[in-house]
């Protein structure tokens, strides 16, 4: 079971009054809003839970669209959702036009209401982006989140109200675990964790696998990467596999290749690791960041066969 399962039901029921602030500011707005956070808080239930509270659903039922046979999005009658963290994704150009072409048609009821998750990845677009907010302001307003502030452009940001949503403290988490019912890990508990996606993980993992709870399982970014390697039991599918959970999680290159140094002891291999990890980023910063799991996959098949 994931975090999305464990809170997904009623998300409010785990967040203290600071966070329920943000929440009924944000159900109330009008206006553009941008949430940045650090990864470990789950933003995509968060804003799940503001349009639930916004349009007064219970459940949210969205249909995967594909506009133009290249941007991939999400609808129901309320709204439209794209995360532009999507290895599908195949020309980030195209975004702005899809845009243009749902807001230029009159919202009989309000304005369009459009949620774009990882709106940093816009990066080389932002100037035909910063255009729809100033043209088409009128007829829809903007959810949007980033787990990266600072590579969004000062021009955008003006032309949005910015939330911080900060991670949970320790005290949080410890309380949010009380009333799941769950037991922290010893590790956790000395580490005083501000992440509880992985808190989440690591402690269910030890429900169902004790035997691979220690010391170097929970001080890795993504833990199963421990289990994963030492199995030697993979070929290239599983590794694609991975490379997609890696994502999910919001591992990226850094983080990875911090993991696997820590796995492998040999220094020709470490070596090896550093060289391949940079030759990836550098192509990755001149490709489509959401197609990071591609790159991944292929960064991880040099390595491990």
């Amino acid at each position: 079971m994931n975090y999305y399962e464990i809170f997904s039901k009623n998300f409010e029921d785990f967040i203290c009054d600071d966070y329920k602030k943000y929440l009924d500011f944000c159900i109330k707005s009008q206006n553009n809003i941008l949430l940045y956070t650090r990864i470990g808080f789950p933003i995509d239930l968060y804003i799940d839970e503001i349009v639930k509270k916004k349009f007064n659903l219970k459940q949210i039922y969205k249909k995967e669209c594909i506009w133009d046979k290249n941007v991939i999005y999400y609808e129901n009658q309320y709204y439209f959702e794209i995360d532009l963290f999507n290895p599908e994704f195949k020309d980030y150009s195209l975004i702005d036009k899809f845009i243009s072409s749902i807001i230029k048609t009159k919202n009989l009821i309000d304005k369009h209401f459009i949620v774009i998750k990882n709106i940093d990845l816009l990066n080389k677009k932002f100037n035909s982006f910063r255009i729809i907010l100033e043209k088409y302001y009128y007829n829809v307003y903007f959810l949007c989140s980033t787990f990266n502030f600072s590579k969004i452009e000062n021009p955008i940001k003006s032309r949005f109200t910015n939330l911080r949503i900060p991670l949970f403290t320790h005290e949080d988490i410890k309380n949010i675990f009380k009333k799941l019912n769950i037991k922290l890990n010893r590790f956790l508990l000395e580490n005083k964790t501000r992440n509880i996606i992985n808190a989440l993980f690591i402690t269910q993992v030890e429900k169902n696998e004790p035997h691979l709870i220690n010391y170097e399982f929970c001080n890795l970014n993504y833990p199963p990467l421990l289990s994963f390697i030492k199995s030697k039991k993979y070929d290239i599918e599983d590794i694609r596999n991975l490379s997609y959970k890696l994502c999910q999680y919001n591992i990226n290159i850094l983080q990875l290749t911090l993991d696997l140094l820590k796995i492998f002891n040999s220094n020709k291999k470490k070596e090896n690791i550093i060289i391949l990890a940079q030759e990836i980023d550098n192509m990755l910063v001149l490709s489509n960041k959401g197609r990071e799991p591609i790159y991944i996959e292929c960064y991880l098949s040099n390595i491990l066969l």
